[in-house]
């Protein structure tokens, strides 16, 4: 029963993905999503300076910087943690696993985390929900949030020419969402740093899905609008990526980042079902059923 359940629940996301692929006009994604928002609801709101000054910056420019969201404590046992863990590279899993970014197979430039690994993470959840976070998300999606999906990789160095995500791209993942990006190393122009174009999140223009280079770009909205994201470890920022993005290559040396998604629900890529009980989490943190659904058993 619970496998058929699985399957259910598994053909339902993905009907929902693959429908909301096909609406590659902003006004259009926006419609349906303020009606998925609507049956949602909203949570709380407290008001918070900083979550009303990141909700503001997603909107105008697709992006908002979280200086108050790092210590130096958590990003050393974020790093600690996750380099005493393998990784492997997503796209050649046949490759298996290396335990430091500079054993990955040549060819390698990403390297993930396993699942379980990322969600028993020191901070992940407490990171994920952030209350000046949470609330900046929910004026993005304009509902209470859920965190859909969580990750973990490198950016293995070595690289000139970009692949996959490196390579300009809108995401299409659900109707509307977020993503929370944090260093866990220092980021410079050599380690692979995250480029943005300002903006483009709102604009009908390079809607296909494919990968873009970046003269293509340039065309379409100029090169003054891209903004590159470098930053000393625990530089951390949310973005709508369904503005066009990429990742630099780690040209120099390796870029370790952990990742949240928020959604408006659960999405395709995230667990099935929940992988963590409640009573393992960290206490101290007070985490709403609904936002953390996906990840947490009660």
């Amino acid at each position: 029963m619970a496998a058929l359940s699985e399957h259910a629940a598994k053909a339902g996301l993905m009907t929902r993905f693959l429908l909301q692929r096909r609406f590659r006009r902003v006004a259009w994604r926006d419609w349906v999503a303020d009606r998925i928002a609507s049956r949602v609801g909203r949570g709380p709101v407290s008001g918070s300076p900083q979550a009303q000054a990141a909700a503001a910056a997603l909107d105008t420019d697709g992006f908002a910087m979280t200086p108050w969201l790092m210590t130096p404590e958590r990003v050393e046992e974020m790093r600690r943690y996750f380099a005493g863990h393998p990784s492997f590279n997503p796209y050649k899993p046949e490759h298996g696993t290396f335990q430091a970014p500079e054993q990955a197979p040549a060819g390698t430039h990403i390297a993930h985390f396993r699942p379980d690994v990322v969600v028993n993470a020191p901070h992940a959840f407490a990171i994920a929900n952030d209350p000046a976070v949470l609330e900046a998300v929910q004026g993005a999606l304009g509902c209470k949030p859920t965190i859909s999906y969580m990750a973990a990789w490198w950016s293995i160095a070595g690289h000139e020419q970009g692949q996959h995500a490196e390579l300009f791209h809108r995401d299409y993942d659900d109707w509307r969402f977020i993503k929370l990006f944090v260093y866990l190393t220092d980021v410079d122009a050599g380690a692979g740093p995250h480029i943005y174009v300002r903006g483009s999140h709102r604009e009908d223009r390079l809607m296909p899905i494919r990968r873009y280079s970046d003269a293509e770009v340039e065309t379409a909205f100029g090169r003054e609008r891209f903004v590159q994201f470098e930053g000393a470890a625990g530089t951390s920022f949310l973005e709508n990526t369904f503005g066009l993005h990429r990742g630099l290559p780690a040209r120099q040396t390796p870029r370790l980042i952990f990742q949240v998604v928020y959604c408006q629900g659960p999405i395709l890529y995230g667990p099935l079902r929940p992988i963590v009980e409640a009573g393992r989490v960290a206490r101290g943190l007070t985490l709403d059923p609904h936002i953390n659904r996906v990840y947490l058993r009660a």
